[in-house]
């Protein structure tokens, strides 16, 4: 199973189980890892920082998938560092913005490969 795959299914476990912060953590970095494979098939270099990974995906047409990219990429910096917790109208929020860029990464891979 890919890796995106596992984190994501990791992910809805944690939503089931209420560990919003886990989850909110393991959606960004489904989407994250996606993305590069993705970057990958098309032989570009993957940046290590989350805003320039937003704005490949800007280059490449997406715009608005880069906008929230960038949100989802500030939960999960809430979920992982700060001192509040993740409440579950922003882990809604972090699990419609993954599954609106996965989609989105879904429809172009599939061109790309």
């Amino acid at each position: 199973m890919r890796k995106f795959k596992v984190l994501l299914k990791e992910a809805n476990d944690d939503l089931e189980r209420g560990n919003l912060n886990k989850a909110v953590s393991a959606l960004y970095f489904a989407v994250r890892k996606r993305l590069e494979e993705i970057l990958l098939i098309l032989r570009y270099e993957v940046p290590r920082r989350d805003d320039k990974l937003a704005n490949v995906l800007k280059y490449l047409g997406y715009s608005e998938e880069s906008r929230i990219f960038i949100e989802l990429y500030e939960l999960r910096k809430k979920a992982d560092y700060s001192e509040e917790v993740i409440s579950p109208e922003e882990a809604k929020k972090a699990f419609e913005y993954a599954t609106r860029i996965l989609k989105t990464l879904e429809k172009l891979e599939e061109r790309v490969k």
